[in-house]
């Protein structure tokens, strides 16, 4: 069920567009969601742009928010100030802060990191990753320059 600030409960169980201060979503989903504070329980959304997201159970393709707490959690990006990620599996995770607990991440790009999330890709891969691409261009193209 899907509420919002004027409180009256929407029955339907996904909504395309959500625009409020606060949203929250048990057991069903939105396509768009413009809020000041987000929850979502057992729910999803495609994209959330928020000051505060709270996702417990649910999923979302993209996240943008100041704090995003995500707890058993899938997303395909997170772009947020501070997040907290516990028991969950974003894929791209940007963030100047994240406090991360049995987690596993695909990328992710932070100023700082409190806890021990199994990366794929941190910053530290992704400039080894690049300077070896630069340095096999610059060596191919001194081969086929002759």
């Amino acid at each position: 069920m899907t509420t919002s600030t004027n409180g009256s409960p929407d029955p339907t169980p996904f909504q395309d567009n959500v625009e409020a201060d606060t949203v929250k979503i048990q057991q069903g989903g939105a396509g768009r969601i413009e809020a000041r504070t987000v929850s979502i329980t057992q729910g999803g959304a495609q994209s959330i742009e928020a000051s505060h997201v709270d996702i417990d159970l649910g999923g979302a393709a993209i996240i943008s928010s100041e704090h995003a707490d995500m707890d058993r959690t899938a997303a395909a990006v997170v772009v947020a100030d501070d997040a907290v990620i516990r028991d969950s599996a974003p894929g791209i995770v940007v963030a100047n802060t994240v406090v991360s607990d049995r987690t596993r991440i695909g990328i992710l790009l932070a100023g700082t990191i409190e806890g021990q999330p199994r990366v794929a890709v941190d910053a530290r891969i992704a400039a080894a990753a690049g300077a070896a691409f630069a340095a096999t261009l610059f060596v191919l193209s001194r081969i086929f320059r002759r």
